[in-house]
């Protein structure tokens, strides 16, 4: 029998002193000497753990080394790092590292640095890295992958660890890598699929049961972690990647006034029950005039903010948005009374009327003609380039998993089906932007005389469409005209 060392080897590190042993499929992605490792995953097969376990036997075992951790979100770099803290915990070897105070840092006692931090290129610049660990990486833009990739240069031996679900185009880093590690005979690279099946924890029969029940295109995708084409999907990847700039989002707390007003935005609310309540803005984006070559005179929209909390009391939930309200100016905050959002709705007005003197909300019904115009607006405004979306992993995965079919009547019918998650972000989304007048979102003529300076020092990134978006944006602060009572809605303007 073959003994291994934990100094050396990830496997013994890993059963002896996190008390944690790996499975057979994640041992042989932790061994691996690979330069660059590709992981692509269904769900629950332990990719959080793996990803934990082999930062910490590399800044274990090896002194003063950096192990960075880029997330595709805020929230998955807190988790990750929480991970590393929680499996740390159980060793007593382990158990003195310590945290900062912002949850991205875990320091050892031989120096070496675990760093867990959001995708971004203001974030991964800065030291040369011995391990970059990139989790949920095909919601990772191409351009950190290569800011992030120039970060493990300098370092001799320094390596390369990439897991994602499947997303994205043939175009996209993450994909291509993955290509390239299922192909490679040099050793530079090297590929995984990890399906649900393959997990020990798995139940063989439930997962049978979901694929009798939902396909096996969806099946294929969600559990096998196999990459699909576009079929049934209601937008393409390409309209969802070309539309994503790297734009940071920006709280209600932490947005200034301008002159002696709010920013205005349309709201959209969507009320959960057993999924999120989300509150989502959409606005015309303040461009300084640098998309006037690519749209003339025409504004373009974007996501200024979004929040959601899943197991919120609605109590909570309407404090939340009264509160951005007083941050954010919402003409038109659509809210839907279908399903429990009646009494909710209810509530909310009456409470923004308490606040603010006034409300904007206009309660709307979601049935199957509101999907097909809100969605189809999006859909439009996409394909005109006249949208801009942040990289968010949970806004994305859900408008990649709306399906279009047919009800046995012939009537069109577009939803995120149980089997694929939760709609909730999508939802409250359209609900905003059904409260868009697109054709009245329009700058002045610039022959009239009408510019505005474009700041000094602004920073502004490129969405593939060629869409120029200033790197933190804001609203266009005198756009009033581009917001109108939602269709669909119960009173005001009818379908």
């Amino acid at each position: 029998m073959v003994s291994f060392d934990p100094a050396t080897d990830p496997g013994a590190f890993a059963e002896s002193v996190l008390g944690q042993p790996l499975w057979g499929y994640q041992l042989e992605f932790a061994r691996s000497k690979a330069r660059y490792r590709f992981v692509c995953a269904g769900r629950q097969v332990g990719k959080s753990t793996t990803l934990a376990t082999i930062a910490l036997f590399e800044a274990a075992t090896r002194p003063n080394i950096l192990v960075l951790v880029v997330s595709a979100g805020e929230d998955a770099a807190k988790r990750l790092l929480a991970d590393c803290v929680g499996l740390a915990s159980r060793s007593p070897i382990l158990s003195s590292g310590k945290t900062d105070e912002g949850k991205s840092l875990l320091a050892l006692s031989n120096g070496s640095r675990i760093i867990s931090v959001p995708a971004s290129i203001r974030q991964i610049r800065g030291n040369p890295v011995d391990l970059l660990i990139l989790d949920e990486a095909a919601f990772i833009s191409n351009e950190i992958w290569e800011a992030a990739e120039r970060s493990i240069l300098a370092l001799a031996g320094s390596r390369i660890v990439a897991t994602s679900s499947p997303w994205g185009s043939m175009e996209h880093w993450f994909r291509r890598g993955w290509n390239l590690g299922k192909d490679s005979k040099d050793g530079w690279y090297e590929s995984w699929q990890w399906r649900s099946s393959d997990s020990p924890l798995a139940d063989q029969r439930l997962l049978e049961k979901i694929r009798q029940a939902n396909g096996d295109d969806y099946y294929d995708r969600e559990y096998n972690g196999e990459f699909q084409d576009d079929s049934g999907s209601y937008f393409t990847e390409k309209e969802l990647e070309g539309a994503v700039a790297e734009y940071s989002m920006t709280a209600p707390e932490d947005l200034e006034w301008f002159l002696d007003g709010r920013y205005p935005a349309a709201g959209g609310i969507d009320w959960g029950l057993n999924d999120a309540n989300v509150l989502a803005l959409v606005a015309p984006l303040e461009d300084y005039g640098l998309n006037r070559k690519l749209l003339g005179d025409r504004l373009p929209f974007f996501i200024p903010w979004y929040k959601a909390g899943h197991k919120w009391p609605y109590t909570d939930f309407i404090e939340e948005i009264v509160r951005t309200a007083g941050f954010y100016n919402m003409p038109v905050l659509a809210s839907e009374t279908n399903g429990v959002g009646q009494y909710p709705t209810t509530m909310l007005d009456e409470r923004m009327r308490e606040r603010h003197g006034s409300s904007a909300v206009a309660p709307v019904v979601t049935d199957a003609r509101r999907k097909q115009s809100g969605f189809g607006m999006i859909k439009g405004l996409l394909q005109t380039r006249r949208l801009v979306l942040p990289r968010d992993p949970e806004l994305l995965k859900q408008l990649r998993s709306l399906e279009v079919g047919y009800t046995p009547q012939g009537s069109m019918r577009i939803a995120v089906p149980e089997r694929a998650g939760h709609d909730d972000v999508a939802m409250a989304f359209m609900q905003a932007v059904s409260a868009l007048a697109p054709d009245r979102a329009v700058r002045p003529p610039a022959e009239f005389g009408y510019t505005i300076p474009v700041p000094d020092g602004l920073e502004t990134v490129v969405s593939k469409n060629g869409l120029t978006v200033p790197k933190v944006p804001r609203p266009v602060s005198f756009m009033r005209s581009a917001f109108a009572y939602p269709r669909g809605s119960e009173s005001g303007e009818g379908w």
